[in-house]
């Protein structure tokens, strides 16, 4: 018998088919796995950017809160600040050309 019944089967004939498909199918699976990696990447940056946004918010509330006119007073009378609060309100200058 030997190889007979491979040729008289026709698979042989069909090698090149076969490993078309076979190609096709290593592809198929290469593709998935990089379309895996990007999203798992995707959903570690959405995560990052989730955690970073939180910190901007709680950040610039804090700042907010320490610009407030009677926050800076009482942080400068902590440092001993010889600063004192304008007694006349501000005027404009006027430059003539």
């Amino acid at each position: 018998m030997g190889g007979q019944i491979l040729l008289h089967s026709g698979i042989l004939q069909h090698v090149k088919f076969v490993l078309y498909i076979f190609v096709l199918i290593i592809l198929y699976i290469s593709i998935n796995f990089g379309i895996e990696r990007s999203l798992l990447i995707e959903r570690r940056n959405q995560k990052e950017l989730k955690h970073l946004k939180a910190d901007y918010t709680s950040k610039s509330a804090k700042l907010l809160y320490q610009s407030k006119r009677a926050e800076i007073e009482k942080r400068l009378l902590e440092h001993n600040s010889k600063l004192v609060k304008p007694t006349e309100p501000p005027r404009r200058i006027l430059i003539e050309k």
